[in-house]
């Protein structure tokens, strides 16, 4: 009971500290300077456009287009990293230039995957240096010769769309993203709930009681289907990725996807994803109909515990953990261990609802209430432990982030943090009502339908938790306003 009561007092500051969630937003790249740079009257015209970036941008989500003053396209090189910083990419420009205002469009996305997309005007004077000139004079370096080289084999920038109305904050983007999270927790909790709580139940209780292979299979179940969902989100979030880069008109072009997975570190990430989905669904789905004791089951439980492990530290690869400009090992493994413990917290607590509770109360009458008590006093430490390990993550995460107590309300970022922790303040009346009114009836079968509706309202404050957590996601934190 005590361990109750303190996870009832532990867990708002545990839900305060989670500043930052799994897949928390990182580095968005901006553009910091451009040559020529934006407003700028010119009295020669410039061989090529320059963008220096905050962070290394993927050269197959990176464009640049010229327009002339007439509205056209100006003939341009396919894009390259620059010779001295792979921070700017440069396209050399081909077509001849009159004098008239230029507009120069650019899409950018860094290890996150996430677009950038922008523009800026420049002017180039009557009567300029080379004006009309075709083919100004390239850097000939051999840095930059091989760097023109290694960019051919990217599409040319001048076909790839630009503003399709598409990206990672649009609405069809965030629930995509909302529904990976609740299944990648549920899956994560199934494993959780079976290989610690139930253990420790298990030591409690009778070793061969039915509630503990019943709550056992009705897990596995929950995250059979929870992998399966992952998987179809997973192949979504694809899509939706290729969209908002591409355009709906070259999405779905084999070139184009390809160089989404194959060429970039958020592509890496995806294809990590899918294997461990594939771990996890496989040892699940050989938990399901084996008898408990027997090897096959034990086997699967393994088997889907490496690949929930693997699945906790997808999101930092195939997101943003792994954009950060410095401490990226560690950032990675906070970001693992992030997920790792919602998925412990939240996903166990769905599982003791949807699995435990119900197996508990197929028993005999007498047993019920009893049963329920002790399943709620073996997930209790196990919470507390799930609850620190988010918390100590999300305290790094937001040192790394926000960088301080200012820009909560001084970004968009920060204020949206401002929104969840207001949400997360009911988790506060939640652990109130368990202490004041819930704790008293365990053992009885009151107590069962009452901590089953507390968890409930908790489970719909975590919903609502992860849906800000998918706007989050895509919105440049306060520390990319300052790179």
């Amino acid at each position: 009971m005590r361990l109750l009561h303190l996870l009832a007092k532990a867990a708002p500051l545990a839900a305060l500290l989670t500043l930052a969630v799994p897949l928390v937003a990182l580095a968005h790249g901006r553009l910091k300077s451009s040559t020529p740079a934006a407003g700028a009257h010119l009295a020669s015209v410039p061989h090529n456009i320059r963008l220096d970036f905050s962070e290394v941008p993927e050269l197959p989500f990176s464009m640049v287009q010229l327009i002339d003053p007439s509205g056209r396209a100006v003939a341009l090189s396919p894009i390259a990293y620059a010779a001295d910083s792979k921070r700017s990419i440069v396209a050399v420009v081909r077509g001849g230039l009159p004098a008239g205002d230029y507009t120069v469009v650019w899409q950018m996305a860094g290890d996150d995957g996430h677009v950038v997309r922008d523009k800026f005007q420049f002017v180039i004077a009557p009567g300029a240096t080379g004006v009309g000139v075709a083919g100004a004079a390239p850097d000939t370096t051999p840095a930059a010769h091989a760097a023109a080289m290694a960019a051919s084999e990217h599409q040319n920038p001048v076909t790839i769309p630009v503003g399709n109305g598409f990206g990672a904050e649009s609405l069809a983007y965030v629930l995509i993203r909302w529904a990976m999270f609740i299944a990648l927790l549920i899956a994560i909790g199934a494993v959780a709930f079976r290989q610690l709580v139930l253990r420790f139940l298990r030591r409690k209780e009778d070793p061969d009681s039915p509630m503990l292979d019943d709550a056992a299979r009705r897990a596995a179940r929950f995250g059979y289907r929870a992998s399966g969902a992952l998987l179809g989100v997973t192949v979504l979030r694809l899509v939706a990725q290729s969209v908002s880069m591409h355009g709906a008109g070259s999405a779905f072009e084999p070139d184009m996807v390809g160089a989404i997975v194959t060429k970039t570190l958020w592509g890496h990430g995806w294809m990590a994803q899918v294997v461990a989905i594939l771990i996890a669904g496989f040892g699940f789905h050989r938990t399901i109909n084996a008898d408990p004791a027997t090897p096959r089951a034990r086997h699967g439980w393994a088997i889907a515990t490496v690949g929930t492990l693997l699945l906790a530290f997808t999101p930092a690869f195939a997101g943003h953990a792994a954009a950060v400009p410095q401490l990226v090992a560690l950032t990675v493994i906070a970001d693992g261990l992030h997920v790792m413990g919602a998925g412990g917290w939240l996903g166990s607590l769905l599982m003791v609802l949807l699995s435990g509770i119900p197996a508990a109360l197929a028993l005999p009458e007498p047993d019920r209430g009893p049963m329920v008590a002790e399943l709620v006093n073996a997930f209790s430490p196990t919470a507390m432990m799930f609850a620190g390990l988010v918390g100590v993550t999300g305290v790094f995460a937001a040192w790394i982030h926000v960088g301080s107590v200012p820009a909560l309300w001084q970004s968009r970022y920060g204020k949206t943090l401002l929104v969840k922790l207001a949400v997360l303040s009911v988790v506060a009346l939640t652990g109130a009502y368990n202490w004041l009114r819930v704790k008293p009836t365990l053992g009885q079968h009151a107590g069962a339908a009452r901590i089953s509706r507390s968890a409930r309202v908790e489970l719909v404050v975590g919903l609502v938790v992860l849906l800000i957590t998918a706007i989050l996601v895509a919105t440049p934190t306060a520390m990319d306003m300052h790179m």
